[in-house]
């Protein structure tokens, strides 16, 4: 935090002020003319005024103010006061009720009417104000062409009141006894530009701007605070727990006089990023145009570890595409800023703020009824009904990030299967980490469905070992029927990622009794079961056999061979 410390002044801007001025003109009110028209006057200067035997008029007649229940004639200084009509309470108006300030004295007249007949809205009249003393003290020929309910309103609050000093309201029903529209305030620190410099940018890193400060008070202005936050909870407002950085200057600042300053948000968020910044100064008479909001999109490619994981591209007759999405990363992502596309179209994950955690999945597709064709947990689908028609040939899947940078690609080609395959077979990655883009680390799925949606690869690789491995559980084992050990389950491991597996039990004397796998596409680990029956169905004698298990490629070619003893007896 800087902090500059300036000695400051206070020095009043514009010309010296009349004792009490003219300040707002209805003359064209909303509601109706009888009762609804008024005439605001003001005291600035620094002494009370007494009202008693002042005069308000158009210069054909005129009335004397008169005081309203509780209210007096004293016009204190700094204060408004509102003159409206008598017809305003014997009507029972309310149109100015809630919009006049306690803090504003209400007067009215001891007529009927403003002037000699109300104020014209035909015709431009010339509003007179008149002390005891009968000395016109304020006159002001007001314009037509208000739309109506908009009043006349002077604009800096001194006795000129030519027609540059005044203008119309840029409020329904005026500012009755408050600050006009059009009136600066004393105080009054503006930020006028708040811009991000970066169209791009990135999770973890700065985010510079350039912001301007102006004086649009009327005095000198020094000692304010400077706040960068992020607007969460979009109340356009910094709250304690959204303040990034405090900066607070002393410095003079003059009417109209601006401040630049260049600073810079630093290890920015992911995602939809409100930032905001907020000039504070105690007095300041207008908080409207002290807060500035830009909201930009935050990209994080390197942080976000969501991938595509499995891909339906060429389903069985009926049934639906899809693809499998992935966060193997160790932070939650919000999928509402991501997107996905194919070579032709592009459509958004999630339309609203949506978490996937880590070792989550989720399936994005076009149709619901995925869910019952795949028996896929409605928690874990993402239905939009634009998702793109994926080709059964080849096709470039990407997930986009907020600003349209790739997070992760997959161009595929029917040949990444790896093998010949019926329709409804899914393209699986042999692990979440590995590179998408290389044919390699994808193969045709080995789940008995022909995919696995939503749930773990069948061809899932966390590390090959450096050598086959065969293992048999229980072994011995006892297929007698008795519900203990009946069956042995026979797991591998492989050193390579797919194959295609032959399985085979031997007597000892080298005759095949069973064959358990022909061809069976695997990945690098899986089982089978043997039951303990031959080829016939019958169980097979006591004794001890031979399980071979051989991993071949896709020209059939053998790149492992395992075997294993296997006992079965009866107990």
């Amino acid at each position: 935090m800087r902090v500059l410390s300036i000695l400051v002044g206070l020095t009043i801007w514009g010309g010296a002020p009349a004792q009490v001025i003219l300040t707002e003109v209805m003359f064209d009110p909303a509601g109706p003319e009888a009762s609804d028209e008024f005439v605001e006057i003001y005291n600035p200067g620094s002494e009370p005024v007494d009202l008693s035997g002042w005069q308000i008029g158009d210069g054909a007649g005129f009335d004397f103010l008169a005081e309203t229940p509780g209210s007096g004639l004293i016009l204190q200084a700094q204060q408004y006061a509102i003159i409206l009509d008598s017809d305003y309470f014997a009507d029972s108006s309310t149109t100015y009720n809630a919009l006049i300030p306690p803090e504003a004295l209400i007067l009215s007249i001891d007529g009927t009417t403003l002037g000699s007949a109300g104020l014209s809205n035909s015709t431009a009249e010339v509003v007179m104000l008149i002390n005891a003393a009968q000395d016109t003290v304020q006159r002001y020929l007001y314009s037509l062409g208000n739309t109506p309910g908009y009043s006349d309103e002077k604009i800096e609050l001194n006795e000129d009141n030519s027609p540059a000093n005044w203008g119309d309201s840029r409020r329904l029903h005026g500012t009755p006894g408050a600050r006009n529209t059009l009136t600066r305030p004393v105080f009054d620190l503006a930020i006028t530009r708040f811009e991000l410099l970066s169209a791009t940018l990135a999770a973890g890193g700065n985010a510079p701007f350039e912001a301007v400060v102006k004086n649009s008070g009327r005095v000198v202005i020094g000692d304010f605070r400077w706040e960068t936050f992020y607007d969460w909870n979009h109340n356009h407002w910094p709250d304690e727990d959204e303040i990034q950085d405090i900066t607070l200057f002393s410095a003079f600042l003059q009417p109209d006089d601006s401040l630049e300053i260049a600073e810079e948000f630093s290890n920015i968020p992911f995602g939809e990023v409100p930032f905001g910044a907020a000039v504070r100064f105690n007095n300041d008479g207008d908080s409207s145009n002290n807060v500035m909001v830009r909201s930009a999109l935050v990209d994080n490619p390197a942080g976000v570890g969501l991938v595509i994981n499995e891909i339906m591209f060429q389903p069985a007759t009926g049934l639906a595409e899809w693809v499998e999405l992935y966060n193997h990363g160790g932070e939650a992502i919000n999928l509402r800023y991501l997107f996905f596309a194919d070579a032709r179209d592009t459509v958004s994950i999630s339309a609203g703020d949506d978490l996937i955690e880590p070792g989550e999945f989720i399936v994005l597709g076009g149709d619901s009824a995925i869910a019952g064709q795949y028996a896929i947990a409605p928690e874990r689908l993402r239905i939009n009904s634009r998702f793109p028609t994926l080709n059964n040939d080849f096709d470039d899947l990407r997930l986009l990030g907020p600003t349209f940078i790739t997070y992760d690609r997959v161009n595929y080609a029917q040949d990444w299967y790896g093998r010949e395959v019926e329709p409804g077979t899914s393209l699986e990655k042999l692990n979440p980490a590995f590179n998408g883009q290389i044919k390699q680390n994808w193969a045709a799925s080995a789940a008995p469905g022909g995919s696995t949606p939503g749930k773990e690869n069948s061809l899932l690789i966390t590390a090959l070992p450096a050598q086959g491995q065969l293992e048999i559980v229980p072994n011995p084992f006892s297929p007698d029927g008795d519900g203990r050990e009946d069956f042995a389950a026979i797991h591998f491991q492989l050193p390579v990622e797919t194959a295609f597996i032959n399985l085979r039990i031997f007597d000892t004397r080298g005759r095949m009794i069973r064959r358990l796998a022909d061809g069976e596409p695997a990945g690098s680990r899986g089982q089978f079961v043997w039951d303990g029956k031959d080829e016939q169905g019958r169980i097979a004698r006591i004794g001890a056999y031979i399980c071979l298990l051989e991993g071949l490629n896709a020209e059939r070619q053998v790149r492992a061979g395992l075997k294993k003893a296997i006992i079965l007896v009866k107990k």
